[in-house]
């Protein structure tokens, strides 16, 4: 009886062995493969992360223009044209104490033996048109700019000192030379003046008559009612009126 007992127990210890490494083999890829998944679905993750920020960070840039407003778009088209427009690589010099004769053609010709002269302004007024003694004469080129501010600064001219200075392109702005050039012919007063006169020279209507002549009488009478309270009386007669 004992020899069979012994020999059962030793009968089953590597049965029981095989199973336990049989079970340790089974569960030993199970657990890579499971590392592997567990790694593609963070890649996956990761991956879709990054598709959604960039899908959102798309439609932003494009609704950017079309949010902004008629009025911002236009002032920023017309900074973009004037600075097109506008060459970088010009130089403008300031000139003060021009004398009297000494206007927008004689600078164009004078200050041609420095270089190409491609604008030049005189400041003038808008009531008589007349010179205030102070312009801009803008070059192709900055050196030559430069040059033209050092050699005519201080340089007397019918009996003036020129003052001539270099503007940077820090301090230049397109109003230097806005519009047109005025001259003591073309002046805006002058201008002013003209349409007034054409106005007034035109045809009136028999309405527009009736009405300048309500307007004159009313301030007839209002001109008697301040006369009266400083204690002087007169009356204005309308002469040649008709009847309204």
């Amino acid at each position: 009886m004992k020899v069979t007992k012994k020999s059962t127990v030793s009968f089953q210890e590597p049965v029981l062995r095989k199973v336990a490494k049989s079970k340790r083999k089974t569960s030993t890829p199970k657990a890579g493969v499971s590392l592997e998944k567990a790694v593609k679905n963070v890649q996956q993750i990761f991956k879709k992360e990054n598709t959604e920020i960039k899908t959102k960070k798309k439609p932003d840039v494009r609704t950017k223009p079309t949010t902004k407003s008629k009025s911002t778009s236009k002032t920023i088209s017309k900074a973009t044209s004037l600075k097109e427009k506008r060459p970088q690589d010009r130089g403008i010099v300031y000139i003060g104490h021009i004398p009297h004769g000494f206007y927008e053609e004689q600078m164009r010709d004078y200050f041609k033996q420095f270089g190409k002269v491609t604008r030049v302004r005189v400041a003038r007024s808008k009531r008589t048109g007349r010179s205030r003694g102070y312009g801009y004469i803008e070059f192709m080129h900055k050196d030559v700019a430069k040059v033209a501010a050092n050699t005519m600064h201080n340089y007397l001219m019918c009996g003036r000192l020129l003052k001539a200075t270099y503007i940077p392109p820090e301090k230049q702005h397109p109003g230097f030379f806005l519009g047109f050039n005025w001259s003591e012919d073309q002046y805006p007063k002058l201008k002013n003046r003209r349409k007034v006169t054409t106005q007034r020279n035109n045809s009136q209507s028999t309405e527009d008559y009736k009405n300048f002549v309500k307007s004159s009488l009313s301030k007839l009478s209002a001109l008697e009612g301040k006369l009266q309270k400083k204690g002087i009386s007169i009356k204005f007669q309308a002469v040649d009126v008709p009847q309204l």
